[in-house]
């Protein structure tokens, strides 16, 4: 079956709070080598720092994406959630994303390094002015999970220790869970348009394959979307979710 995309290019966060800085960890690592201002240990070889500083990328997403299911499970948007099954989804995969976060944190201390420090998020740019409801909820939830699926893709290859490597993997199957699970939840409920669509680059969309706008993005596509997708780079998922951080 077709898959309405088009290769993804190949190719960086720190743990620094502000969008600002956030986007200057992206820069010093597109360059290769990052400086890994989290100060690792003394003694690190390069590979080791570039793993701690790919590990907090991953960190900063999983805080992004713990952060907005806590919003739908007990924090400011869940009372406008009625559907039994959205629910649980929001208590579900708020769960799954602190564990991801609580994992990584771990794992980053373990190897000698500083967890990066939790942005502050503000989803509104993501609401607009539309009503937050379930279907919205599942609408933002199909559109956040591809691209956590197609970061941790992104980036596993570059990975040096074959254990950090197969946490990624694991992390990564997760992910790809819950867009299936969402997306599965969608057509039960009649909210994907396009139950069938294959797409190996959700969320975004056949008219604008390379747009990192959220716009322009669609939530619709197949529960069982693709045989194989395609990564995204740190700076295409850094223009993705920087909307999101707040300066």
């Amino acid at each position: 079956m077709p898959e309405d995309t088009r290769p993804a290019t190949t190719a960086s966060p720190s743990p620094l709070a502000s969008r600002r800085q956030f986007m200057g960890y992206a820069a010093l690592f597109g360059g290769g080598l990052a400086l890994v201002s989290c100060a690792p240990a003394m003694g690190m070889t390069p590979s080791q720092k570039q793993d701690i500083e790919i590990l907090n990328y991953a960190l900063t997403l999983e805080y992004l994406e713990a952060e907005f299911y806590a919003a739908f499970d007990t924090g400011a948007y869940a009372a406008n959630l009625k559907n039994a099954r959205a629910k649980e989804y929001a208590k579900e995969l708020a769960a799954h994303e602190q564990a991801h976060v609580d994992a990584l944190k771990a794992t980053i201390q373990k190897l000698g390094g500083t967890p990066a420090v939790k942005p502050t998020f503000d989803f509104s740019p993501l609401i607009g002015g539309r009503t937050v409801d379930d279907a919205l909820f599942l609408a933002l939830a199909a559109t956040l999970e591809p691209i956590g699926v197609r970061a941790y893709l992104g980036q596993v290859a570059r990975l040096s220790n074959p254990e950090l490597v197969a946490a990624a993997a694991a992390i990564h199957a997760v992910e790809a869970n819950h867009v299936s699970g969402v997306q599965e939840l969608r057509v039960g409920l009649g909210l994907n348009s396009a139950p069938t669509r294959q797409t190996d680059i959700a969320p975004q969309s056949a008219a604008k394959p390379t747009s990192t706008s959220a716009a322009d993005f669609d939530a619709n596509y197949s529960p069982t979307p693709t045989a194989l997708w395609q990564p995204l780079t740190m700076t295409q998922v850094l223009a993705i979710v920087s909307p999101v951080i707040k300066r």
